[in-house]
């Protein structure tokens, strides 16, 4: 048994121990003998002034006492609208799934399958810090309500839980991805920036993600990949608010590359980072004349002149 036929259980086990607290009280002991319309319209009453305890009394009696009424559905319906009025968002979620399997063709039916989602939703921590597992529960059946009723009028609500969602769990990604960029485990990072960037593209962390992941081959001199990844920023993401700073990173990288190929002596790495340089970043007057005269030099070396020899040779 997976962990979510277990919860399910256990939260099942617990809202018959709720009930039975209830009717342990007294209260469903006035209510056994009324017929199942007066019980409903009784929990009606009592669900429309927010007094959710004595609706669930009313709605769950219903439902245990007259299985084949016309309105059992109604009152299964509202049993789980109690709960979630309550704040009992896991017992609120095994009432919508038991509408679900028990009465599939019921008109409450499209609403209970999104109400289900939005239980797993609220029950999920609110800090992205913390337990998303349900949060991934709800985006799933969200999507499933988007495939399965796509005309229905709670679409645009749906949709609306869905973004919140998943721009929740790809702000997870994104802090798990960053917590390892302080640790300076770049490759770490990288998976989690990448994933954010593969399945949560329309979020607002996919972008912080991609500059990020750039960041990771600058801190570790992979100047040619910070380059790539700076660069592919800018194109993708022309109009954040980062694209001035990614163009800035991207000259730096090519520019920190061209001078640690010639400090090596590897004049034609040097040679091509330098004049991608020139290319990319012709507006850095800054160091304009320092990387000419690197470029000079290069020129002038007699390993050059030597290379060039064997090559027309």
């Amino acid at each position: 048994m997976n962990n979510a036929k277990v919860k399910t259980a256990l939260i099942t086990l617990l809202a018959a121990a709720s009930l039975s607290g209830i009717w342990g009280c007294g209260g469903s002991a006035n209510m056994s003998g009324m017929p199942a319309r007066q019980l409903f319209n009784l929990g009606m009453e009592k669900y429309q002034s927010e007094k959710y305890i004595r609706a669930i009394e009313a709605f769950q009696t219903v439902v245990y006492n007259y299985p084949g009424a016309a309105l059992i559905d109604s009152a299964q319906y509202y049993l789980a609208l109690s709960y979630y009025g309550n704040k009992d968002h896991a017992l609120a979620g095994v009432e919508f799934n038991r509408l679900l399997l028990n009465y599939p063709s019921s008109v409450f039916a499209p609403h209970s399958q999104l109400m289900k989602a939005v239980c797993y939703f609220e029950g999920t921590p609110g800090h992205y810090g913390l337990d998303q597992s349900d949060l991934q529960i709800a985006i799933r059946q969200f999507e499933d309500f988007l495939i399965d009723y796509p005309e229905s009028e709670a679409v645009e609500d749906c949709r609306a839980y869905l973004k919140t969602a998943r721009t929740r769990l790809a702000r997870k990604h994104y802090s798990n991805g960053i917590v390892y960029v302080r640790v300076r485990d770049y490759r770490a990072a990288r998976v989690y920036f990448q994933k954010v960037i593969d399945e949560f593209t329309e979020t607002e962390y996919a972008a912080l993600s991609t500059y990020e992941t750039a960041g990771t081959y600058l801190s570790s001199h992979e100047w040619d990949k910070a380059h790539e990844q700076y660069e592919n920023f800018k194109t993708v993401f022309s109009d954040h608010q980062l694209a001035p700073k990614a163009a800035e990173q991207s000259c730096e990288a090519i520019w920190k590359g061209g001078k640690e190929a010639f400090e090596q002596e590897d004049f034609a790495l040097a040679r091509t980072r330098l004049e991608r340089f020139l290319t990319a970043c012709g507006h850095e007057t800054d160091r304009l004349e320092e990387v000419n005269e690197l470029l000079k030099r290069i020129e002038d070396s007699p390993l050059v002149e030597a290379l060039g020899e064997d090559a027309g040779s």
